[in-house]
């Protein structure tokens, strides 16, 4: 079973309703397609536990960004891209915001991308909030929680690592350390792999 770490756990605060499954797809067994060049097990604990490998297949979604487009996730095919479920009221997801930011900024060269997705928040409230705090990166809007309920998330923050091909390949449930050794272990071998087409 993988350690979860629930900061921000969304059926404590009435959203009953709008979880999906106990992580199934991220416990399922067996190693993804495709993923064969890693050892996703063991890079999984480099990070001491706060990342974990995930297990099957990636769920497409298609949502209205900040900038009035819809927006598919095949759209960053040929990326590394760090896929971030977060809140305005969420306090960890706040706070990890200007250093995810950071690493977004330190990797954009060679082939990082940052999609953040509100999780059913309205434009009118997520706007205002982006205009105050800066999100280094795309903000797509999951209105009624369809695309987050597809990864099985339980709890906000939750951030997944994607790799050029479009495969999940890491996840973490809660606030990362984005100054973690680990973390940036996982993102440099994702980014030094081939796969995928460049959006």
């Amino acid at each position: 079973m993988h350690r979860r770490h629930f900061l921000h756990t969304l059926g404590a605060l009435g959203t009953a309703g709008a979880l999906g499954s106990v992580g199934g797809r991220a416990l399922a067994a067996g190693p993804i397609k495709g993923a064969a060049e890693v050892d996703d097990s063991a890079l999984a604990g480099m990070s001491g536990g706060r990342l974990s490998a995930w297990r099957g297949a990636t769920p497409a979604f298609t949502l209205d960004g900040l900038d009035g487009r819809a927006h598919a996730l095949s759209e960053w095919r040929g990326r590394v891209v760090i896929l971030n479920f977060w809140a305005t009221w969420c306090g960890p997801c706040r706070e990890e915001i200007p250093a995810m930011g950071a690493v977004a900024r330190q990797y954009r060269q060679r082939g990082l991308a940052l999609v953040a997705v509100n999780y059913k928040e309205s434009l009118a409230t997520v706007k205002p909030f982006v205009d105050k705090v800066p999100i280094d990166g795309t903000v797509l809007l999951d209105t009624d929680g369809a695309a987050y309920k597809r990864f099985d998330s339980l709890g906000l923050p939750a951030t997944y690592l994607i790799d050029r091909a479009g495969n999940a390949r890491f996840w973490r449930m809660g606030e990362l350390q984005w100054s973690d050794a680990g973390l940036h272990g996982h993102i440099e071998t994702l980014l030094t792999q081939k796969g995928g087409t460049t959006a």
